[in-house]
């Protein structure tokens, strides 16, 4: 990688020049306006910032001279998806990066989502040694959609010497994750042991349904494929519980992946007058802070999410995190809290 404490300024002029454009044809491209550009005049600006490496940075000259390390003191965090922004459960696994960045004395430099990334002027702006340090990358896989992802992945890994990933893998990057097919497997198996036999499973479509069908296949239940609906927050979650409701099929207890699924499945229990856990006993995953107030109290499997947080910060910091040092994975622990929703 080249040293960028040292390498030539590109300025909007030869941005300009390479693209066949003026000036202030790429503040507007850079700004989003005050004026429309053409699709293809922006295009052509935005490869020429690609191919240059512009940076559209205020701090720039500032940091290329001897504040280099500034840069070390700052970290960069990218999520899936603005989507992200509204999920507590990521809510909370952000609140810990932040306390325990403020505690070893760094600071969040910013919060973006992959797509903006897409972008090379603000690609080049942010992703660069003299801007951070490093960078938590959560939740990756749920973008990965085509070739142009993994690579635009890549070059972030590339750019910059120390990164962590947090809820997914990526070939020689450190990982901090909980074991979700465990997760859902104790999770099934304490409905299990409550006596029930016709267990539905609601919830993403990832390793919980895997864990979940692990779980019936211990005890010689088959799956039946009419009881599994896929759903990823509490909107869907209701949805798919009065589509379950509705199909008529004998059901007395729920496995939901997560909390927040878990929320909406219980106003469509609530809504069709079913008690809980009397007709159907209901567990989750993730030990939100509102799983101990949903009425009745909400069992779940406790994801230690401060501690993915707090692990995210310490490993970037550490030397292990340093791009060409051995990728390594730690497992969170969960652990079952036993509520009303299946006593």
């Amino acid at each position: 990688m080249a040293d960028n404490r040292h390498r030539k300024t590109v300025t909007q002029d030869d941005v300009a020049e390479r693209a066949g454009v003026s000036r202030a044809m790429v503040s507007y491209v850079i700004n989003n306006g005050p004026r429309q550009v053409a699709e293809e005049t922006r295009n052509r600006v935005l490869a020429a910032i690609k191919e240059l490496g512009y940076r559209p940075n205020k701090h720039a000259q500032m940091l290329s001279g001897n504040d280099f390390a500034v840069g070390g003191k700052y970290i960069g965090i990218i999520m899936a998806g603005h989507y992200m922004f509204r999920r507590p459960y990521y809510g909370a696994i952000l609140a810990s990066i932040h306390a325990y960045a403020h505690e070893r004395d760094r600071h969040i430099r910013f919060i973006r989502v992959f797509d903006d990334f897409n972008n090379p002027a603000l690609f080049n702006e942010l992703i660069d040694p003299n801007e951070i340090g490093g960078v938590i990358l959560i939740g990756l896989d749920q973008v990965l959609q085509a070739t142009a992802d993994s690579a635009l992945i890549q070059q972030i890994v590339d750019r910059v010497e120390r990164v962590v990933c947090v809820e997914w893998t990526w070939p020689g990057v450190p990982t901090i994750r909980f074991d979700r097919q465990d997760a859902a497997l104790q999770a099934t198996r304490h409905l299990i042991g409550t006596g029930r036999a016709h267990i539905a499973y609601i919830g993403p479509e990832d390793q919980r349904d895997v864990g979940y069908r692990q779980a019936l296949w211990e005890v010689g239940v088959p799956v039946d494929t009419q009881l599994v609906h896929y759903a990823i927050d509490a909107a869907s979650g209701f949805e798919s519980v009065n589509q379950l409701l509705d199909s008529g099929l004998e059901v007395d207890a729920i496995f939901t992946g997560t909390d927040e699924v878990a929320v909406g499945v219980l106003n469509g229990l609530h809504r069709r007058d079913i008690t809980i856990p009397g007709q159907i006993a209901l567990a989750s995953i993730d030990n939100l802070d509102i799983a101990a107030f949903t009425i009745p109290a909400l069992t779940t499997m406790d994801v230690p999410k401060n501690e993915i947080g707090q692990h995210a910060v310490e490993i970037l910091l550490a030397d292990t995190a340093r791009r060409g040092a051995s990728a390594f994975s730690i497992t969170v622990p969960t652990r079952l809290i036993v509520r009303e929703s299946s006593q």
